[in-house]
């Protein structure tokens, strides 16, 4: 009987240890990288990510999945002892962003407890010039020979003045700001774009303009739209 009861303790034992002994992944700083306020200037943003095992086994990563917009460099090492770390670069792109941006990026392991990660990483980007409501002049539906408009908002979000100046156009795109304007803080100038398409197909084209903030020498705007034949074209 104590025989018995001896084999049965040291079979909890062994199972109480397996049951301990496990990978345990961990981001250190905590899952979430946060950048703070941000300017187009700092763009791409970067940062070194470190990852621990701080369990008792070997943790092994198996994949790492960046969401749109952001990119990661390969771990230094994907195998971790009990107690090591790894590095993984993390580069954030900004894009057309304005306001608060959160993207993410995924983390697969052997951790039992935690085989997906989640590494969130945030930034409030400010941008005191605002191009509203999208970054392009959309003419949509075209026709050969017919007048097509589109219109943009452009915002001061700052509380300097902004001049707009040196107006270009690409693809015979014309302007209703021809000349140098002034954005007070806070305000906002409308931009009117139009253009007569001469062939069908896709079309495409640029506005370019130069401003006197230190974050924005200059400012280029695509223009496009789908051109269709007019009811008299041959072709």
């Amino acid at each position: 009987m104590k025989r018995y009861t001896a084999i049965c303790l040291a079979l909890l034992v062994c199972a109480g240890t397996f049951a301990f002994a496990q990978p345990k992944i961990t981001i250190i700083g905590g899952d979430t990288q946060d950048w703070g306020k941000v300017k187009p200037k700092d763009d791409p943003l970067k940062a070194t990510i470190k990852i621990k095992n701080e369990g008792n086994e070997m943790l092994k990563i198996t994949d790492v999945r960046p969401g749109c917009g952001c990119t990661t460099a390969p771990l230094d090492k994907k195998e971790l002892n009990p107690g090591e770390m790894a590095s993984m670069d993390v580069t954030l792109k900004l894009g057309a962003t304005s306001g608060m941006m959160t993207k993410s990026i995924t983390i697969s392991s052997n951790d039992p407890q935690n085989a997906t990660k989640v590494l969130y990483l945030k930034a409030d980007v400010v941008r005191p010039i605002q191009i509203l409501p999208t970054q392009y002049f959309s003419f949509g539906e075209m026709t050969v020979g017919t007048k097509s408009e589109a219109k943009l908002i452009i915002k001061n979000t700052s509380t300097q003045e902004i001049v707009l100046s040196d107006f270009e156009t690409v693809a015979g795109i014309s302007l209703n700001l021809t000349k140098p304007t002034t954005i007070p803080g806070g305000g906002e100038v409308e931009l009117i774009a139009k253009v007569t398409p001469n062939e069908k197909g896709y079309f495409n084209g640029v506005v370019k303009m130069k401003t006197n903030h230190p974050d924005y020498s200059s400012l280029d705007i695509i223009a496009y739209g789908n051109v269709k034949p007019s009811v008299v074209d041959p072709k």
